[in-house]
C-alpha cells in the first residue's frame, strides 16, 4: 500500500513538472556576456535606474491607504527582466509591475499600496526588486508617519453560539 501511494505521488510530481508554459523570457536574455578578459562585463547588461528609490510621504491618518508608483528606465544595452517584486510585509501590496522584458531606453513603473491600519507611528517599509541586471537586487523604501489610534467599535448585538444537543 505504501509503495503504491509513493508511486502515485512521484508520478503526479513528474507529470506536473512536465507541463509546458509559454514564456516570453528567452535564454539569450538571461546570458551575462563576458568581457575580452573573460570576466563578466556589465557594459552590455541591462541596468535599472529608478527616478526615486525612496518615497517620503507626509503624515497620514491610521486606516488610510497610500498608493505610490516607483518609475524606472532600462539604461543598459539589453532587455531588462524584473524577476520578482517582494514587499517587506503584508501591509504593503503590489498593484502592478511589468512582467514582460523592458527594452533598452524604455521604462516602466512598480506601483505599491501601503495600508496603514494597525501601524501607528513612524513607518519604513521596503520593497525588494530582483532583476537580471547588476546588481541583481534593489530595495525601494516608503517612509512616513501614521497618526491616530485604532478605534475598537463594540458590537451592537452580542454574538450567540448555537447549542448542539
Amino acid at each position: 500500500m505504501f509503495n503504491r501511494i509513493t508511486f502515485l505521488v512521484m508520478s503526479v510530481i513528474l507529470l506536473a513538472g512536465c507541463e509546458e508554459e509559454q514564456r516570453k523570457v528567452t535564454p539569450d536574455m538571461l546570458h551575462f556576456p563576458q568581457s575580452a578578459s573573460g570576466e563578466q562585463g556589465s557594459e552590455s547588461l541591462p541596468q535599472i535606474e529608478f527616478e526615486r528609490m525612496e518615497y517620503q510621504f507626509d503624515t497620514i491618518a491610521i486606516g488610510e491607504k497610500l498608493v505610490y508608483s516607483f518609475n524606472f528606465m532600462n539604461t543598459g544595452k539589453s532587455p531588462l527582466i524584473i524577476d520578482q517584486v517582494r514587499p517587506s510585509c503584508g501591509c504593503t501590496t503590489l498593484k502592478d509591475w511589468p512582467r514582460d522584458p523592458i527594452e533598452p531606453g524604455k521604462g516602466g513603473r512598480i506601483s505599491v499600496e501601503f495600508n496603514s491600519t494597525g501601524f501607528p507611528g513612524p513607518i519604513e517599509k521596503s520593497i525588494q526588486v530582483s532583476t537580471n541586471g547588476v546588481p541583481r537586487d534593489w530595495y525601494l523604501k516608503l517612509r512616513g508617519y501614521v497618526s491616530g489610534q485604532e478605534k475598537i467599535v463594540p458590537l451592537e448585538t452580542p454574538i450567540e453560539m448555537e447549542r448542539t444537543r
